[in-house]
This record gives C-alpha cells, structure tokens and sequence, in this order.
C-alpha cells in the first residue's frame, strides 16, 4: 500500500515537471521569436480570418494523425479515435522537449499502457516515417521544379538525380520495412526478443492505405501554411511559388532540431526558401512561427490537460 502511494507521488510530481518544462519551453521560444518580432510590425495589416481557419484546421491536421495511428495499431491494440486524438496531442506534450520531437512516438504507445511496447512503438514509428517519406517526395518534387530560383552552386541535374534517388530510396525502405524482421532476426538477442516482429505484420495495402493518410494531412499542413503566409500579405501568385511550401517543410524536416533551436531553424529555413519571392523578412519569420503555435504549441498545452491520466512509473 505504501509503496502505490510513493508511485503515485513520484507519478504527480514527473507530470507537473512536464507540463511546467511543456509550458517554459513555449513560453521562451514565443518571447525570443515571436512577441519580439510583433513589435515591429503593423498588425492592422494582418488578415485574422485566414488565421482563425488555420487554428481550426488544426484539429484536421492532428485528427487525420491519430486515424492514421489508429489504423497502424489497430491491430494491437483498438481505440476509438476521440481516445486516439487525445494520445496523439498528449504525446506532443510528452515528445516536446526531444530532439525532433522523437519522443512523441514511444510516449504515445506509453499513454496506452498495455502489455505491448515495444510492437505499438514499432507501428507508430512506421504511420511517422510514411509522413518523412511524404515530405521528401513532395519537397524533391517542388525543388526539382523551382531549383533554379535557389543559388546553391551546384549543377541542376546532379540536384535532380539525387532527390529522384533519395526518394526511390525512401519508397523502396518503407515498403520493404518488414525485412528488418528477416534482417535482424539473424542475431539471436532479436529473434528471441521479436522486437521486429511487429513491422512484418503490415502488408502492401496497410502501407499504401498509411501513406495516403500522410498525404493528406500534407495538404492540411500545406494549407495552413498558406493561409498563414496570406494572412501577413506574402503572396504566392504562382504554381512555382505555391512549391516553396513543400520545399520549406522538406528542409525544415531534415535538419536535427531540439525545442530550443526549432524555431530559429524553422524561421531561418522560411526566410531562405521565400526570400526568393519576398523581402518581407519580418512576415516570412512570423509565419512561419505562428504555424509553430498553431500545430505544435497549441496541441501540446491541450494535451496538458490529459497529464493525469499518464503514469510514467509502473505500481509494483
């Protein structure tokens, strides 16, 4: 008895260390990079509208993500998907000071508190790297096609060959992701454990059906950006420059972040990618901090309120 009361202590008090750090982080990167930058900009001229309906796509965005985990795991383990959104959004909390923000993926198959682990880590990890796979498909594509707007010093058709090779390279790993099983199954520690097992467990149509689910929560994504960018009056007149977008996540993706650093990356990789067709540098940084806001900060103040519910220690 005495020790369920010390578990659930120490359970409360790593909750409120996580929510307190969740709530900190948010509240340094805002004060550094946004509430600064407003200062210097007329907000008489912001569309508020265009924004109101990307805050709301947001449920679109991270309900799409929690059908797509919902389906992945099914499985293993059935959910309904209200109870799916709202371990997605909470494992936003929990993943948010990790690099990239990794940690959503294992705190998700955590929030579910079963038996199985290891095989829902597994099977989140593949529903997070079709979205990886998307976004360098879309990102090649958009670069191959605009690439000469971008003066990189380097010749065009070696950029061609080697997103073309990349992204041949990422379709064949994530259809074939069940090999791994094969693969280190030959080691003993492995095949013993099953650690793999879980990945050989999708077939073709799970993994197409998975990847279409990324495919459209891009667009969502890809919207609201665009709307936030028209709502700080930088216009996308262009199919060329409709394509920065995907070029600017495809960048932003790639390149290792923690919390900290996030931002200043994501807002550095939106000045880059749009400061060909605008010098409304402020804006552009803006923007690109306000989807911050909208599709990870938002989320994970909601997943706050779900904090009770996560035991991060085991009753012995």
């Amino acid at each position: 008895m005495k020790n369920n009361k010390l578990y659930k202590y120490i359970n409360l008090l790593l909750r409120i260390i996580i929510g307190v750090i969740a709530v900190w982080f948010i509240y340094l990167k805002l004060k550094d990079d946004f509430f600064a930058n407003t200062k210097q900009l007329n907000t008489g001229s912001i569309t508020y509208g265009f924004i109101i309906i990307a805050v709301l796509m947001l449920f679109v965005n991270w309900g799409i993500e929690a059908i797509k985990w919902r389906y992945a795991i099914r499985k293993i383990e059935p959910v309904t998907i209200s109870k799916a959104f709202k371990l997605t959004i909470t494992g936003i909390t929990l993943g948010l000071i990790t690099p990239n923000r990794i940690g959503e993926i294992p705190a998700r198959a955590l929030l579910l508190n079963t038996d199985s682990f290891k095989a829902l880590t597994l099977k989140t990890m593949v529903a997070s790297f079709s979205q990886l796979v998307i976004t360098l498909l879309l990102g090649g594509i958009g670069f191959v096609v605009t690439n000469h707007g971008f003066n990189l010093g380097i010749d065009s058709i070696i950029i061609d060959v080697v997103f073309l090779l990349s992204s041949m390279l990422m379709l064949l790993i994530y259809f074939k992701i069940g090999k791994l099983e094969v693969v280190f199954g030959r080691i003993k520690y492995f095949r013993e454990k099953e650690i793999f097992k879980a990945l050989s467990e999708f077939s073709f149509i799970e993994l197409t059906n998975v990847l279409v689910l990324s495919f459209l929560r891009y667009i969502v994504f890809a919207i609201q950006f665009w709307l936030v960018l028209k709502a700080f009056g930088i216009q996308l007149d262009s199919p060329n420059d409709v394509l920065l977008i995907p070029i600017c996540f495809m960048f932003a993706s790639f390149i290792p972040t923690l919390l900290i650093s996030e931002i200043g990356v994501r807002g550095s990789v939106a000045l880059f990618v749009f400061g060909a067709i605008s010098d409304m540098d402020i804006q552009i940084i803006l923007a690109s901090v306000l989807l911050w806001i909208i599709n990870v900060a938002l989320p994970a103040l909601m997943g706050l309120m779900n904090l009770k519910d996560v035991k991060l220690l085991k009753e012995k």
